[in-house]
């Protein structure tokens, strides 16, 4: 379960977002529908303990992620968390799997290699380099690099802006089948209201907000 309570986060000297409290129950998948700039992707920020409310707290099964020091939030996020972020940040020289075997300097994986690139479909693309892939291979990398730690929490930053209708769609059900799979608590952030129709529940990131007001 997460809770966010009296969330608050400044984003210049003159504005800052205020979210409502709000609790995203465990193991159940949530997609935050709004425009760009309207604070969706802050708040995954947030729950991924990326960044540090300036006010308020965040509470992870029961854990205040304000009382966490650096190396324990650290710890947190990589037991806990898998995050897909709209720049993918994979090494567009380096192979599928050398972009995977990178998280084994945090620690040890939850999940095999062989594992993962079976679930989004690609051990045929092991040796492949990431800038011979499409984009929607690309995005499957992402995931699979998020499962290797068997997270909790998925939380997924915008995971379709960059494709078209058929290849977002195929994406969408991809993550939608793996959270039902593994049981986790997902949490996507999207523009797109054509793809809410896959999650149990939608916000409208205004719905979140604690002011009407979005600079």
């Amino acid at each position: 379960m997460i809770e966010i309570k009296g969330l608050r986060k400044k984003y210049d000297k003159e504005n800052d977002i205020i979210f409502k409290d709000y609790i995203f129950e465990e193991g159940k998948s949530y997609c935050i529908l709004g425009p760009s700039g309207s604070g969706k992707s802050t708040l995954l920020n947030l729950i991924a303990a990326l960044t540090r409310p300036n006010k308020g707290r965040i509470v992870v099964n029961g854990q205040d992620l304000n009382l966490l020091s650096p190396i324990e939030l650290d710890k947190f996020r990589f037991e806990n968390i898998g995050f897909i972020p709209q720049e993918l940040n994979l090494f567009d020289k380096f192979t599928v799997e050398d972009n995977l075997k990178i998280l084994e300097v945090q620690g040890p994986l939850s999940s095999s290699i062989d594992d993962v690139l079976s679930w989004v479909g690609l051990s045929h693309k092991r040796k492949s380099k990431i800038n011979k892939l499409s984009g929607g291979e690309k995005q499957r990398v992402a995931i699979a690099r998020a499962l290797l730690k068997s997270p909790k929490i998925m939380l997924c930053d915008e995971p379709t802006a960059s494709l078209n209708t058929a290849t977002a769609l195929e994406i969408i059900k991809l993550i939608i089948k793996l959270h039902k799979e593994h049981k986790n608590t997902l949490i996507v952030v999207t523009h797109d209201d054509r793809l809410t129709q896959y999650f149990q529940e939608t916000l409208e990131i205004r719905e979140l907000l604690g002011s009407d007001e979005i600079d």
